[in-house]
């Protein structure tokens, strides 16, 4: 089931790539766990501008490979150590916040502690991908430094995004996962409570955005990252957890 769900996810994102190859508008890549907030954002700065950004999501590694690859992609949104390793041609970048890792519990679970990942009775934990999605690095990063790793190995289910860690909570298919704060706050009504993990627990994550080198779209691009260190957009950022 997992290869099957990674095998479609692939293939959304190339269709959804080669049609923003044709597209007019500047180009904005973001990892997943970001979606609601650059939905708002791009909403605020259609409302202000006239002007719109194309937006995709996915995991970070699948965002980078598809930005390299396309060369479509003026803007691209997560955490900056990761564009850095991957070695985007980053021109101009604004720094948007620190990223901050949950842990989310299903409504139906019992549990509402971190202390419970040491619970015999807990069952399954959903986390990202731990090569490829931010919090999933960082979810491992917590695991290991806590030393709950390899003890809890076997619970761990481990998926590609964000969103597909909140899907397994909300169905019930797990007990608890590890989100990002911004994705957190957006579904908390659907969950039965989350809690902040220590940020000594992981290494620092700091979004950005960052117009490419590669951008086609150089103006519209420079328009968007300069509307975001408005009042306006810094007060959305905030909002979602940055």
């Amino acid at each position: 089931m997992h290869a099957i769900k990674t095998i479609l996810l692939s293939a959304l994102f190339i269709i959804m790539m080669t049609t923003v190859a044709a597209a007019e508008n500047a180009v904005l890549a973001s990892g997943a766990g970001y979606k609601e907030m650059v939905n708002e954002l791009n909403a605020a700065y259609t409302k202000k501008s006239g002007q719109k950004l194309d937006l995709i999501y996915g995991n970070m590694a699948r965002v980078t490979t598809q930005a390299k690859q396309s060369g479509q992609v003026d803007i691209v949104l997560g955490d900056q150590k990761f564009l850095t390793k991957a070695r985007m041609p980053m021109a101009s970048t604004v720094d948007l916040g620190r990223g901050r890792l949950v842990l989310a519990f299903a409504k139906s679970s019992k549990f509402s502690k971190v202390k419970d990942l040491d619970n015999p009775a807990a069952g399954r934990i959903a986390l990202p991908d731990t090569n490829k999605a931010i919090y999933g690095k960082a979810a491992r990063e917590f695991l290991l430094s806590s030393g709950r790793l390899p003890a809890i190995q076997a619970r761990l289910v481990e998926v590609s995004t964000v969103p597909q860690v909140f899907s397994y909570l909300t169905t019930n298919e797990v007990d608890m996962g590890f989100l990002n704060l911004t994705h957190a706050l957006k579904v908390k009504n659907k969950l039965g409570g989350f809690v902040i993990i220590d940020e000594e627990g992981y290494s620092p994550i700091t979004i950005i955005a960052s117009m490419l080198k590669t951008a086609t779209h150089t103006d519209e691009a420079k328009a968007f990252l300069a509307f975001l260190n408005t009042e306006e957009a810094r007060a959305i950022i905030k909002k979602h957890g940055l």
